[in-house]
């Protein structure tokens, strides 16, 4: 009796396909950038040999993950292009979600920069050996947020305008030492973004940069607490008297109305003019000392600087912070700026 060979071959789970691609592209893709011994390249290109060997031998199975492999983000995406693969794999997310595409911008042409620096983005979908957190530099600029795959890129990998979002802390996102450090910008009826900072303490700046933007936006912004409490007397009723005995008109002084006193200003005034450092240090390179103005700030004197909203400063001093003020450059002038009017331009 002989027996005739037959091509009914039997077809591969499609969880086992899956692991396949997934190995495929973690070895290929995954291990790029990494410093791999020569023994350990030699094996990794077997392995990946070997499985394009067993793809082409059941094309049927691996036909739709091989038109699905293109649009795998590549992991190393940190140089001034980025990755084309990574930069298609964000704005395909944003497509779907039907959001505003913004035109391209540089990340050192932002205007406006409230907040900037690097994050961890949670990608919308990732596969079995795919990296679910994505190391990417994010700038709050005016109402929309960017992220890129460096600060060097020529443009954004996506963006989103924050009107109508709410941002809050959570910590149900990770369960390493980073879940602390999560937080999401969502909405009822648009995609949830969500994102992990360094510490905890970069992450609640965050938020609160958003929100403080947020309520900007919406002109519910609360006035400070000190300054309620100095004004609350201002158009309060008279108390009743406690007896019903005249009172004498003539123990009160009137006052012209211009001569009233004007309030307490909110500042100290230091005790000399500022002194500038005898050896300034690189400024192209000294970012820990850029702040930008969150309000803007007219002086009252000759050597306070004015500055308004977004504007960059250069901090050369920080002599007079027990006063309430820092020494700053911004285009050329130099004079003392109030340091609670300020806010970090970087964060690294």
């Amino acid at each position: 009796m002989r027996f005739t060979e037959t091509n009914n071959m039997r077809a591969i789970p499609e969880e086992l396909a899956t692991l396949i691609s997934d190995v495929e592209t973690y070895l290929s893709d995954g291990l790029k950038g990494e410093n791999l011994s020569k023994k350990a390249k030699e094996k990794k290109e077997a392995f990946v040999k070997r499985i394009k060997e067993i793809k082409l031998g059941y094309p049927d199975d691996f036909k739709e993950k091989s038109e699905n492999s293109d649009l795998e983000e590549d992991i190393d995406s940190n140089n001034d292009g980025g990755s084309q693969h990574s930069e298609r794999t964000d704005k395909d997310e944003e497509t779907c979600e039907g959001a505003i595409q913004f035109p391209p911008v540089a990340a050192q042409d932002l205007p406006s920069v409230f907040k900037a620096g690097y994050l961890e983005k949670r990608r919308k979908d990732h596969s079995f050996f795919g990296t679910e957190w994505q190391k990417r530099w994010c700038a709050l600029s005016n109402q929309i947020f960017y992220y890129y795959g460096s600060e060097k890129d020529k443009q954004q990998k996506g963006e989103f305008t924050i009107d109508g979002y709410t941002v809050k802390m959570n910590n149900t996102l990770r369960k390493d030492s980073k879940k602390d450090c999560c937080f999401d910008i969502f909405a009822s009826d648009k995609r949830v973004y969500q994102f992990c900072a360094s510490t905890p303490k970069e992450a609640d700046e965050w938020v609160k940069q958003i929100d403080f933007v947020l309520k900007d936006m919406t002109g519910i912004i609360p006035e400070d607490e000190d300054e309620q409490e100095m004004y609350d007397d201002v158009g309060s009723p008279a108390p009743a008297p406690t007896n019903s005995e005249p009172i004498d008109e003539d123990i009160y002084e009137e006052l012209p109305e211009e001569d009233l006193p004007a309030p307490p200003k909110p500042k100290v005034e230091p005790p000399s003019k500022p002194i500038i450092p005898a050896n300034p240090v690189n400024k192209a390179t000294d970012y820990p000392n850029y702040f930008q103005g969150m309000w803007d700030c007219v002086g009252d004197h000759a050597d306070e600087l004015s500055f308004k909203r977004g504007d960059s400063i250069y901090i050369l001093s920080k002599e007079y912070q027990n006063f309430g003020w820092w020494v700053g450059e911004m285009k050329g002038s130099i004079g003392i700026v109030p340091k609670d009017f300020l806010i970090e331009l970087y964060v690294l």
